[in-house]
């Protein structure tokens, strides 16, 4: 079962998601540390670096052609703690996560549907997901502005972090070595 779901109930799920895990009971210390540091993460660290190098520190960590769903949660974690502000592409990123996703594959299974956890730390390209799911919807008809916007960011962040290296590819190496 293909659990990357590409439409907008995904994405009002995982929203719902984050704002029911804020709303519940919390102790005296929880609200003493809202009131004095502004985070409502009680495990984010009290002096995490902030700013735009810290933010592309963060990218330049986090290879989105091979990041798991795991990392994917402890990078938008990361990208929160050092003040990026684009909670769209959060809440994109966040679909992907191992968080969000073992709540749908748990959310299946109480529906009486069979479905198994997969391997939350076994890598995905984010991008090529992200490119097979805007040509589905493009091939069902359904809406893609949003996919499109997702992706063309995704891209743009992996773009600056990993450059494409340039040069000849060790195939084109060895052809015309061979040619020589």
């Amino acid at each position: 079962m293909n659990i990357h779901g590409t439409n907008a109930i995904a994405q009002r799920i995982a929203a719902y998601s984050r704002e029911a895990s804020l709303s519940g009971v919390h102790s005296p210390d929880f609200e003493k540390e809202v009131a004095g540091t502004g985070n409502m993460d009680p495990k984010a660290p009290k002096t995490a670096p902030q700013g735009p190098a810290a933010i592309a520190d963060i990218f330049a960590r986090h290879d989105m052609t091979r990041i798991s769903p795991r990392e994917v949660d402890s990078m938008a974690q990361e990208l929160r703690d050092a003040g990026f502000e684009d909670i769209d592409f959060l809440l994109g990123l966040e679909i992907y996560g191992e968080k969000f996703q073992s709540h749908l594959v748990e959310t299946i299974q109480s529906a009486g549907i069979e479905a198994r956890h997969p391997d939350y730390t076994q890598p995905m390209d984010l991008i090529e997901v992200n490119r097979d799911q805007l040509a589905y919807a493009r091939r069902s008809g359904d809406p893609t502005e949003w996919r499109e916007a997702f992706l063309a960011r995704l891209e743009a962040f992996q773009a600056t972090a990993h450059p494409a290296p340039t040069g000849l590819s060790t195939a084109e190496s060895l052809v015309l070595a061979r040619a020589s």
